[in-house]
């Protein structure tokens, strides 16, 4: 991760990697072949940190509007704690595309954001604005504060999420857009 942090992906190389662990390369290379297989692990770890946090700390919320806020401010917090490691995670998206992706799509944090503001559309509880363009602002304006978080030192992630949360809240309740 650090190598990722300091010399940027085109700047990372397993042995690089290798002489920082103290090992072989032929060590790191035994796991990890490529430069892009090992930062795909990094990817898969910090994913797999987040989502076990996130989904901690949502669980199955009172309210679809409860939830979203935990999920924000939780996404957030996570982003506050852990910036090196979304800094490397953010190089690696930046720079390196699987082979076999094809474009276009929705990705999962959205889709998985985009079924939430349905579930709350079908209760009554969300007001009708379309799901997918709120699920799309929200993942940016996360995705966006993380993004500084890893490079400004006086970036407050957890004062976005709130001021996120009130505005999301707002257009969610809201009953005829002006």
């Amino acid at each position: 991760m650090d190598v990722l942090v300091e010399r940027g992906f085109a700047g990372t190389s397993v042995a690089e990697v290798a002489r920082r662990a103290g090992v072989s390369k032929g060590v790191v290379n035994c796991n990890f072949p490529t430069k892009e297989d090992l930062s795909g692990e990094e990817v898969t770890s910090l994913y797999r940190d987040a989502g076990t946090k996130i989904t901690e700390a949502t669980g199955d919320g009172d309210s679809v509007i409860g939830e979203l806020a935990t999920y924000i401010r939780s996404n957030l917090a996570f982003v506050a704690h852990h910036p090196r490691h979304v800094r490397a995670v953010m190089e690696v998206a930046a720079n390196m595309r699987p082979a076999d992706a094809t474009p276009g799509g929705e990705d999962p944090l959205s889709a998985h954001l985009r079924e939430l503001f349905e579930r709350g559309q079908a209760t009554g509880e969300v007001a009708d604005v379309d799901a997918g363009v709120l699920a799309l602002t929200i993942r940016a304006s996360i995705d966006t504060a993380a993004a500084r978080a890893t490079c400004d030192p006086t970036a407050d992630p957890r004062g976005h999420a709130e001021h996120l949360v009130t505005i999301v809240r707002r257009a969610m309740q809201a009953k005829e857009l002006r």
